[in-house]
């Protein structure tokens, strides 16, 4: 009852700001992405605009209470992230700022080295520890050593009410002890090894002997929650995969990698077999227990599954982050000023941050993009469907479906058994229809095109780099593919291996049906491949609409049925197209 009134009051308070709340209702289904500068620019900007007068970071931007004050613990980690993302981008202004916030810190450090945070002023283990990692940076960078000196006080405080076990408790939030404080703790080491600390270092290395002490049979670091018996939210769960990753990169030490992969493995299972974007809650069984999006959670994700890439050469975490961080893209607010800024959840109203805007995304949105190599935004896209089709694995199968035996029945209509050509099937899946071809049609040379499968006459490769040379096809043909496709520049590929007069058949979703009408609620309740909040969702278009795209690429619509699905009336109905290329020099 009180979550709900909650949601009453923020909505209402939502019609304070009529620009952020239309730009926060179209980041919910917007599907634009651009290229790695352009978001790290954004965000980054984002944060120069958030922060305040003093030098620190505001908190947040809230619906309910406006912008916020500014926030210590955050404000410490960021430093970093806008120091690289300035030399990066060659842009003095983020180094500046990170500089600023520097001299903020030093500023707000207690008497006796702590951090606290902002809302009661008690000094926390965790702030301190946040606060540590940007004064670590500062010496490292600037070289000045009263950078040292504060770090030192911060990490004796640490040290001084640290428990006996290793973890925090009477300087931790809600007094309980969290293994996410495994941050802390590889502060602490980083700070050891700049000033040659062996103390300091023992005592991190006691609380990540601690951490390590927590992880279950199943994997699970317990006591990874803000509240205990609460599911944690995935911020806090890779929190602890962070700061383990940390202290693992400089000292090596195999147990705990072994620990990280271990947890970080059954992620990425479930990001590849079950849960297409990471939800916001699990309980430590795995299970997703609450369906929204921890936006921060998915930004650390996709970092931590590239430094995992960049260390096991596991080609799946990379899957992972490529498919991650084309949801993050396409999330982050293109407009109002929030520009460049992530609402907390998606939808904006859900329970981690409800309807704020935190600066902590945009710091581990920029630390993944550094990571992230350079890539267009069709390899991202691919990626995406790719993942969606290996959660739905049985869409694909080596039968043939209703729809494929009718086009298979109009194929034998078009195709020439006389003449010896070239057909490419671009996202032939196994191939079951060109293999059911190839019985009939021997004069033929059938070739299929699958990014997910390979066989003897099927290359696995995209339809947005067809590994064949110009003019090479007299026929192409895509069924139900090019619905799952940026299909101007699927068109573009198909038409440059395409022969001059070559013929392109399609056949696709046909949106005037009940399925039509039907699908955007299906998506919205998750009962679709791809959920509502998707970076990329199939597109179903009309008659017109097909017409306008194939001769806007150079194509001439020649023919288009309608197809019942099922032979059921209305239900589920596709199109039949033939198209022919206008000019192959065009």
């Amino acid at each position: 009852m009180k979550q709900q009134f909650y949601k009453i009051f923020g909505f209402l308070h939502t019609l304070k700001y009529p620009n952020i709340l239309q730009v926060s209702i179209e980041s919910l289904y917007d599907e634009t992405v651009f290229d790695n500068t352009t978001h790290l620019k954004l965000a980054a900007d984002w944060l120069l605009f958030m922060q305040n007068e003093d030098g620190g970071y505001s908190r947040k931007f809230s619906f309910i209470d406006g912008r916020d004050k500014s926030y210590i613990e955050t404000t410490g980690y960021l430093i970093p992230s806008m120091w690289r993302v300035g030399e990066y981008l060659k842009e003095d202004s983020y180094i500046k700022s990170a500089k600023r916030a520097g001299e903020w810190l030093l500023s707000v450090q207690n008497e006796d080295g702590s951090f606290s945070e902002i809302d009661h002023h008690e000094p926390f283990a965790f702030d301190t520890g946040q606060c540590l990692i940007g004064l670590n940076f500062l010496y490292k960078k600037m070289k000045d050593l009263k950078y040292l000196e504060v770090a030192k006080k911060a990490a004796y405080w640490l040290i001084n009410n640290q428990e006996k076990d290793g973890s925090w408790k009477r300087v931790a939030y809600n007094k309980q002890p969290h293994t996410y404080y495994s941050r802390v703790a590889a502060a602490m080491y980083i700070y050891g090894n700049l000033a040659d600390d062996e103390k300091i270092k023992e005592a991190a290395l006691k609380s990540i002997a601690w951490v390590l002490s927590k992880q279950d049979g199943n994997d699970f670091f317990q006591l990874s929650s803000f509240l205990e018996g609460v599911p944690p939210f995935l911020h806090t769960l890779i929190y602890v995969l962070e700061g383990l990753l940390d202290v693992f990169e400089l000292n090596r030490d195999k147990k705990i990698l072994e620990a990280i992969l271990k947890n970080a493995n059954r992620f990425k299972e479930i990001n590849l077999n079950r849960d297409l974007i990471l939800c916001s809650q699990y309980d430590s069984s795995f299970n997703c227990v609450n369906k929204e999006r921890c936006m921060t959670g998915l930004a650390q994700w996709a970092g931590v599954a590239l430094r995992l890439y960049k260390i096991t050469n596991d080609e799946d975490y990379k899957k992972c982050a490529i498919n991650t961080i084309f949801y993050l893209k396409a999330k982050q607010l293109k407009s109002s000023i929030m520009q460049g800024g992530f609402s907390a959840s998606i939808p904006f109203w859900g329970k981690y941050g409800s309807f704020d805007f935190v600066n902590w995304t945009n710091k581990f949105f920029i630390d993944a993009l550094l990571e992230y190599e350079n890539l267009s935004k069709e390899i991202e896209q691919e990626n995406f469907v790719k993942n969606a089709f290996n959660i739905f694995s049985d869409v694909v199968t080596n039968n043939l479906s209703y729809m494929d035996k009718e086009y298979i029945r109009r194929l034998k209509n078009i195709l020439s058994k006389n003449k010896k050509i070239k057909v490419l099937d671009v996202g032939c899946g196994k191939g079951a229809i060109i293999n059911e071809l190839q019985k009939e049609f021997k004069n033929i040379e059938f070739f299929g095109l699958d990014p997910g499968f390979e066989e003897e006459n099927i290359l696995k490769s995209s339809v947005y780099n067809i590994p064949f040379k110009d003019n090479f096809f007299d026929v192409v043909m895509a069924f139900e593919v090019l619905q799952h496709t940026y299909i101007d520049s699927a068109l573009k590929e198909i038409k440059r291996v395409l022969k001059n007069n070559g013929e392109i058949i399609i056949g696709d979703r046909n949106p005037y049906s009940i399925l039509g009408i039907l699908k955007p609620i299906l998506e919205f309740k998750g009962k679709w491949m791809y959920p509502f909040d998707s970076p990329f969702r199939e597109k179903w278009y009309s008659e017109k609409e097909w017409e306008k795209i194939l001769k806007e690429n150079g194509f001439k619509l020649e023919n288009i049925e309608v197809i019942e699905g099922n032979g059921k009336r209305f239900v589920n109905r596709y199109y039949f197209l033939k198209g022919k290329v206008l000019c192959n020099e065009c």
